[in-house]
C-alpha cells in the first residue's frame, strides 16, 4: 500500500471547516499540522479537527513529514506563504485568487519551477463532476456552440460588517468583489470556452456611500472572444444576486444555479426542459459538505504522478484570469495601497 500524502494547512479561517470535510473523504491523505498567525488560533482549529500539531508558519514549512500545504488565508498573504512553503520543498494548493496580481503570481510560478514542486490555484469550481456534464452538452446533440454566457455572484455584507476590520472591504487586504466572487465568473467562463477574451471592459461602484470603502463593492464586466462569443458577468459584496449562470448555445441553453459550486443544471432544447443532478454528500460529522473533495482528490493524484502542474487548473489559466482582474482594476483606477 502506498504511503499517504501528508498535508499541512497554513491558515485557520472558517473555510478550513468545510475543506476538512472534503479531506476526510480521502483515504489517501492525512493532515499532519496546521499553522496560523497566532498559536491560539492554530491550537483551536487543531483541537476542533483532531489535527496532531499546531505550529507557526515557519515551523510547519520546515517539517520533513509534510508533502503539500493548503493555504486559505487573506489574498495578500498568498504569495509570501506559498513561496515560504516552496522554498522548503513543499507542494502548494493556494485558495483563489492565487495572488493579488500578475506580478505576484509570476513570482510564485517562478518559485514553483525553481524548487521543482507542484503548485495549483484552488478554484474548486473546475473540479465538480457537473462541469464535465456541461462540456458534454456543448455539442450539436446538446445546446450547440456557446454564443453567450451570463453569470452573477454577489452577496450583501451587513452594514455592521462595513468596517476596515472586515477583509472583504479592506483595501490593505485586497478586498472587494472582483477578487472574492468575481474570479469565479472569470474561471467559469474560461473553463467552458477554453480561452481568454480578446476584449474586456467593465464598470464598478467604488466608495459609493457613507462607509467610504475604497474597493469594488459591485461591478459588471463584458468580455468578447475570438469567435464572437460574449460573456456578461457581475460580482460584488454589497448586493445579493441570484448566483445563476446562463449558457446560451446555438441549439438551446443551460441554466446553472450556484455555478461556482455546480451540482444541478437545467437544459432547454427544442422546447423540452431536462434537469441533471450531481449532488455532493450532505454532511459529515454534522458539518455540511460543499464539495472540496473533488479538488483535493485531483491534487493528491497529481502528486502521486509526480506532476508539478495540474492539467486542469494550469498556471497559464491562473495567469489568464488574474490578468483580466488586473485589466479591470486598471480601467476602474483601483490600485491597492501596497501595490507599486
Amino acid at each position: 500500500m502506498e504511503r499517504k500524502i501528508r498535508w499541512g494547512i497554513m491558515g485557520s479561517g472558517r473555510i478550513v471547516d468545510t475543506w476538512m470535510n472534503g479531506a476526510r473523504q480521502s483515504d489517501e491523505m492525512e493532515i499532519v499540522a496546521i499553522a496560523s498567525r497566532t498559536m491560539k488560533s492554530a491550537q483551536k482549529m487543531a483541537a476542533k479537527h483532531a489535527i496532531p500539531l499546531a505550529l507557526t508558519y515557519e515551523a510547519l514549512a520546515s517539517r520533513d513529514d509534510i508533502d503539500v500545504v493548503y493555504i486559505p488565508v487573506p489574498h495578500t498573504a498568498h504569495k509570501e506563504l506559498a513561496i515560504l512553503a516552496m522554498e522548503h520543498g513543499k507542494s502548494v494548493l493556494v485558495e483563489k485568487p492565487a495572488c493579488v496580481n500578475e506580478k505576484e503570481l509570476l513570482e510564485v510560478v517562478s518559485a514553483a519551477k525553481k524548487n521543482n514542486v507542484f503548485f495549483m490555484e484552488g478554484t474548486w469550481t473546475r473540479f465538480f463532476p457537473m462541469i464535465n456534464k456541461i462540456k458534454a452538452l456543448l455539442t450539436e446533440e446538446g445546446i450547440g456552440e456557446i454564443r453567450s454566457i451570463h453569470s452573477a455572484f454577489s452577496f450583501r455584507l451587513p452594514d455592521a460588517y462595513m468596517t476596515q476590520e472586515q477583509r472583504l472591504i479592506n483595501p490593505d487586504l485586497a478586498g472587494g468583489g472582483l477578487l472574492d466572487t468575481g474570479v469565479y465568473n472569470l474561471h467559469f467562463v474560461e473553463e467552458l470556452l477554453g480561452k481568454s477574451p480578446v476584449d474586456l471592459t467593465g464598470f464598478a461602484t467604488i466608495n459609493s456611500d457613507e462607509h467610504h470603502v475604497q474597493v469594488d463593492e459591485q461591478a459588471t464586466y463584458i468580455a468578447k472572444y475570438d469567435k464572437g462569443e460574449l460573456a456578461v458577468m457581475s460580482s460584488g459584496v454589497r448586493t445579493d444576486m441570484a448566483g445563476v449562470a446562463m449558457i446560451y448555445g446555438t441549439q438551446g441553453y443551460i441554466e446553472v444555479p450556484t455555478f461556482w459550486r455546480p451540482i444541478t443544471i437545467k437544459v432547454m432544447k427544442n422546447g423540452e426542459l431536462t434537469t441533471y443532478d450531481e449532488p455532493v454528500p450532505q454532511h459529515i460529522d454534522g458539518i455540511k459538505d460543499k464539495g472540496f473533495q473533488y479538488e483535493i482528490a485531483h491534487v493528491n493524484e497529481c502528486i502521486r504522478q509526480g506532476l508539478k502542474e495540474s492539467p486542469i487548473m494550469t498556471w497559464d489559466k491562473s495567469l489568464g484570469v488574474i490578468r483580466q482582474c488586473d485589466e479591470l482594476r486598471r480601467q476602474w483606477n483601483l490600485q491597492y495601497p501596497f501595490e507599486d
